[in-house]
């Protein structure tokens, strides 16, 4: 089984790279959660295209970007976001490739930075972020054919949806599907994720990775497994046959030990987290003051 690398707006180098089978998950929000803007051409020009171009100089292969996946509150604080929408359950709210269709001009913004650095000579695929039905998917993938041409695509699947919609979605034209162990095992269980982390390899989630690998390899789709992961379920996933594991860089040191302690980007993911949380306190701060006078 292979094992790529996760990023969340960390940097890399081409020795770190070397121990790895190459770049399996762009987390694209934390790029812009990171400069407190939401994507538009500028933000995209500004920030995100500069991020590819750097990686792409370290990576061979393909580098796997998935698009903006943050709930409402997190693009609530985000500079030119469109709407401020107020959800009681982010976790299951306006979030993914939902967001995108009810916002295209934000994913597009996305897609034609992607198209620009693919003409610089990056070799970039796109990932959509909690897909719930095939339609969603569809929609997607026409939007980067026609933004971005003909580049690698691939979906996560998150949502329990998906496993009852697998053969639909493996038809598509998918050359990879990632399997969010994040949101599926809390789905699946119905556990907050806070309770789950580090995802661990219970019965119903290994049993449906088991599934989503096996229909994959007969539809000539690879398969990825990404999130939070304990020691034990990538473990799991190589005997549940599954092509390759995303690891994220924060989580090297818990995976492989403390000669990767020393990593010089293992703060930035909580960093931006922090950044994020400490935005939105302010902003539920000045919207209390509000109501009061």
């Amino acid at each position: 089984m292979r094992q790529s690398l996760a990023l969340s707006y960390e940097r890399v180098s081409a020795d770190l790279l070397e121990h790895f089978d190459g770049i399996g998950l762009v987390r694209g929000e934390y790029v812009f959660r990171a400069a407190g803007r939401y994507p538009t051409d500028e933000s995209v020009t500004e920030y995100l295209e500069p991020y590819l171009a750097e990686l792409a100089a370290q990576a061979p292969g393909t580098i796997w970007y998935r698009t903006m996946e943050a709930d409402t509150a997190e693009c609530n604080v985000l500079d030119g976001v469109e709407e401020i929408i107020v959800e009681s359950q982010r976790l299951v709210g306006l979030r993914g490739i939902r967001r995108s269709r009810r916002f295209p001009d934000a994913f597009v913004a996305e897609l034609a930075g992607i198209a620009r650095a693919r003409r610089a000579g990056a070799e970039i695929g796109v990932i959509f972020p909690f897909v719930t039905y095939v339609d969603e998917l569809a929609w997607a993938i026409e939007q980067t054919r026609q933004v971005v041409g003909d580049c690698p695509v691939a979906t996560m699947i998150e949502v329990p949806s998906l496993l009852v919609e697998l053969d639909r979605v493996l038809a598509t034209g998918v050359s990879r599907v990632v399997i969010g162990c994040n949101d599926l095992s809390s789905l699946l269980l119905a556990q907050t994720r806070a309770e789950l982390r580090p995802v661990r390899p219970t019965p119903p989630l290994v049993r449906a990775i088991e599934q989503i690998a096996t229909a994959a390899r007969a539809a000539g789709v690879t398969t990825a497994v990404a999130g939070y992961l304990h020691a034990d379920l990538v473990a799991a996933c190589a005997q549940a046959g599954v092509d390759e594991c995303v690891l994220h860089y924060s989580d090297l040191p818990e995976l492989f030990g403390e000669r990767w302690a020393g990593l010089p980007d293992l703060g930035v993911l909580q960093a931006i987290k922090a950044k994020t949380r400490a935005d939105i306190a302010a902003a539920a701060q000045l919207a209390a003051g509000r109501r009061i006078r």
